[in-house]
């Protein structure tokens, strides 16, 4: 599977690609729940979430009294098969939205919950099952004076439905999403009441009914929390978003700039921890070595009171890994025409399972030291390496790849020592000088890309480009 497939996939409005897996704190399933919605705060949205907002989308044709006083209109025009166009307009001769300094913060009431789903967090609600791959996810942008005239086209949308939700005027759409664990549909609520665009994000998990439901027995009601509207962003910012500048990633690298170790060596890298009064420390003098590397077909390897519940799901009734289906996607352009799957093929998946040795080389003690292994995969040819991603390639009627099988993220997907410490439980508690410490890590992987296989051990979880810590440590070849 792509990169982008993956981030898009999973739209949360906390974080969209992590580094490690994030605890969340389930919440007691009620009849009416009531959660405090994010507004979208400039200063408090990371990049991420700033991308979650830029994905939104299509709005109902809706005319409504906004404010008290003025009438606003929301359009939608269909451009060619998949495609819509929206937008906002007003019969106020001024033109624009007469917006306040301040207004009142929001929270969300839900009426109705489907069987089965609990509160993930404020901002999700989901079956526990399918945390982070489905349910609902709750996010809202301001109406502002900047609004009027702006236009969005929304693309590769199947299938869409005006209606009225409760009060408010709104638009149910699905999209063309051609992999199982993705947010493929999307109700838009416009509340001009409370100045605000409410949009619900809606998994595969959840059917239209179920999701028609929650939205139309949402009560949305304003706190006694006072927000600055500067603060806040906007419609007019998804329509016509700021171009953001980043460097380009590091992708290939000559032999000579990337430091190569093999299974059996010992290097040097940087650990992350405590030292014994509890201040934060980057110690350089933390060697690691790579002790031995298995492939498996099954989970026998693993701990069995370790294992997480998702690699279960990846083990057939005979216990051997299940096969992975790759799909090949011919691209359309989401006007005209959707992507589509042009065929398919059985790949048999593989465990990938490294014992990996740290030792502190230097003369103090380390605690809550993070360690992080990640696959990287490589071509190596002409005396270059290059990031290899699977799902970009390309061939005779097709232009990318996907696949709904466990071999989907570079992070180790088992670790065999944890400490309940910080984000995540990968953690190694206490490391004392010249003390060593022996850790298992796990992934499952394509068979095909076995011979691609490169471990990142420098703790920055770096897998799709070169980072200056990769090009200072260095990776080790693993391949198969």
């Amino acid at each position: 599977m792509r990169l982008e497939d993956m981030k898009n996939g999973i739209p949360e409005t906390p974080e969209f690609i992590h580094l490690m897996i994030q605890d969340k704190v389930k919440k007691q399933l009620q009849d009416t729940i009531v959660i405090n919605i994010p507004t979208g705060r400039k200063k408090k949205w990371t990049g991420k979430k700033v991308a979650v907002a830029v994905a939104a989308g299509t709005l109902a044709a809706s005319t409504i009294v906004y404010a008290g006083t003025n009438l606003y209109h929301m359009f939608i025009e269909k451009q060619g098969k998949y495609s819509v166009s929206i937008g906002l307009e007003t019969n106020d001769k001024n033109g624009k939205i007469d917006l306040p300094a301040e207004i009142h913060d929001i929270n969300i009431s839900a009426g109705y919950i489907p069987k089965g789903m609990e509160w993930i967090d404020e901002f999700h609600l989901q079956y526990p099952e399918h945390t982070n791959n489905g349910g609902f996810s709750f996010s809202s942008v301001l109406l502002d004076n900047d609004d009027m005239g702006k236009v969005m086209q929304d693309k590769d949308v199947v299938d869409y439905e005006k209606r009225t939700f409760d009060s408010y005027e709104g638009v149910y759409l699905k999209y063309n999403k051609l992999w199982e664990e993705s947010y493929d549909q999307r109700i838009y609520l416009f509340c001009p009441d409370i100045y605000r665009v409410i949009t619900i994000y809606i998994g595969s998990d959840v059917l239209k009914e179920d999701a028609v439901k929650v939205a139309e027995n949402l009560e949305i009601t304003e706190s006694e929390t006072m927000i600055e509207t500067a603060d806040l962003y906007t419609w007019s910012e998804l329509v016509s978003p700021e171009e953001i500048s980043t460097d380009e990633a590091l992708t290939s690298i000559k032999n000579d700039k990337l430091p190569i170790h093999q299974i059996g060596n010992e290097f040097t890298i940087s650990g992350t921890g405590e030292d014994s009064n509890g201040n934060y420390i980057d110690d350089s003098k933390i060697s690691v070595c790579v002790d031995s590397v298995q492939i498996a077909d099954d989970l026998e390897l693993l701990d069995k009171n370790r294992v997480p519940e998702k690699l279960l799901d990846e083990v057939g009734a005979d216990g051997k890994l299940k096969d992975n289906t790759l799909s090949y996607i011919k691209s359309g352009d989401g006007v005209d025409s959707v992507d589509e799957i042009v065929k398919t093929e059985d790949v048999k998946q593989k465990l990938v399972y490294a014992t990996v040795t740290y030792t502190n080389r230097s003369d103090k003690e380390i605690t809550h030291m993070l360690y992080i292994g990640s696959l990287m995969l490589l071509n190596h040819e002409n005396g270059i390496y290059e990031i290899y991603d699977p799902g970009e390639q390309s061939g005779d009627g097709f232009d990318r790849v996907i696949w709904n099988g466990g071999a989907k993220t570079p992070e180790m997907q088992y670790y065999s020592l944890s400490e309940d410490y910080g984000n995540g439980r990968n953690y190694i508690s206490s490391l004392k000088p010249d003390e060593s410490v022996q850790v298992d890590m796990a992934w499952i992987v394509n068979e095909n890309d076995l011979d691609h296989m490169y471990l990142n051990l420098n703790g920055d979880g770096a897998a799709y480009e070169f980072s200056d810590a990769t090009l200072k440590m260095g990776l080790v070849d693993i391949s198969q």
